[in-house]
């Protein structure tokens, strides 16, 4: 008994020692998504200022593929020492774990929560040759069942999830081309897919240009971002709202808690300079703070939710 209290002393010791320390070299971030979308944005608006509040450079590592498997296992495999995180959508922590067969990784055993930084707005959107307004949209895709292709982050994601949940409540049938990150988008304005369910902010250059139409925003209330965009609930599809893309920062399990705690406090303190805010919000997304414990009830919540979704629409990810 004695011993494993001097053991348990000794690690409490090394964790204080080691968060005293931290961090004396550069922290490397991996996105499981390609450079220059959503995620990919808030992050380099972000880092630099938490670098300087921490003292050491902060590495961006993209890392995309595998739904986000690919990025999220190297740091689930890294040491737990908050030199290496993850920074991902809710798809990766409250999807991905519980779409996809076998199971990739399961984010309680490998992952500690660190924050959220900020969420997205899910809109419907297509090519301005296929359809320039919602009505024409649904006409189109009715007439031809199965013909039409659209776009997805992944599969087992949140973009793919909202479309088949948007699917599933007109009626209606797409096939789904899955891609690693902003080729998805790309591939809408190019018109080789005729839609795509996405977060506001990564086509939103395009919409600006009239290469992408913005056909129906995926709440129950409007986005500031697209304040001409009818809802689902509008256009009278309440029940296939399903959800905003949101942002989190996580480490390997066993990272500890006064190096998590060190990460939210310099995130934290970020996330409320008003130049970070309105950054962020540029970007078409809105800032978010949360706890770590916070974030973690947040995550669970998600995961909730969206196997209550999958379960009672019979939702097959393939």
């Amino acid at each position: 008994m004695k011993r494993t209290m001097g053991m348990l002393a000794l690690s409490a010791c090394a964790a204080t020692s080691a968060a005293t320390d931290f961090p004396n070299q550069p922290i490397k971030i991996v996105i499981p998504y390609q450079a220059g979308g959503g995620t990919d944005q808030i992050l380099r608006i972000v880092a630099p200022r938490v670098s300087e509040e921490l003292g050491q450079p902060i590495v961006i590592v993209n890392r995309p593929g595998a739904s986000t498997v690919i990025g999220m296992k190297e740091v689930i495999g890294a040491k737990p020492d908050g030199y290496t995180l993850a920074f991902s959508t809710n798809t990766s922590y409250s999807l991905i774990p519980y779409t996809q067969t076998p199971q990739p990784y399961d984010p309680d055993q490998t992952l500690e929560y660190i924050t959220a930084l900020g969420e997205t707005p899910l809109i419907l959107t297509t090519h301005p040759k296929f359809a320039k307004n919602f009505p024409e949209f649904i006409n189109k895709v009715k007439a031809a069942p199965n013909a039409h292709p659209y776009a997805t982050y992944g599969v087992g994601g949140i973009t793919h999830l909202a479309a088949e949940v948007l699917m599933g409540e007109m009626g209606i049938k797409l096939n789904q081309v899955p891609y690693k990150g902003v080729e998805a988008v790309t591939a809408v304005a190019g018109g080789q897919v005729d839609a795509m369910v996405d977060g506001v902010n990564s086509p939103t250059p395009l919409i600006q240009a009239g290469k992408i139409v913005p056909l129906a925003t995926l709440q129950h209330t409007r986005t500031k971002f697209l304040p001409d965009t009818p809802t689902l609930t509008e256009i009278g599809y309440p029940n296939a709202s399903t959800s905003t893309i949101s942002y989190v920062l996580a480490a390997p399990k066993n990272t500890p808690a006064p190096i998590v705690d060190k990460l939210y406090q310099a995130f934290s303190k970020v996330m409320g300079e008003p130049e970070v805010i309105e950054k962020i919000e540029q970007t078409k997304s809105m800032p978010m703070h949360m706890t770590p414990a916070q974030t973690q009830a947040y995550i669970n919540a998600e995961a909730t939710r969206f196997r209550h979704i999958i379960t009672e629409r019979n939702i097959a990810f393939n």
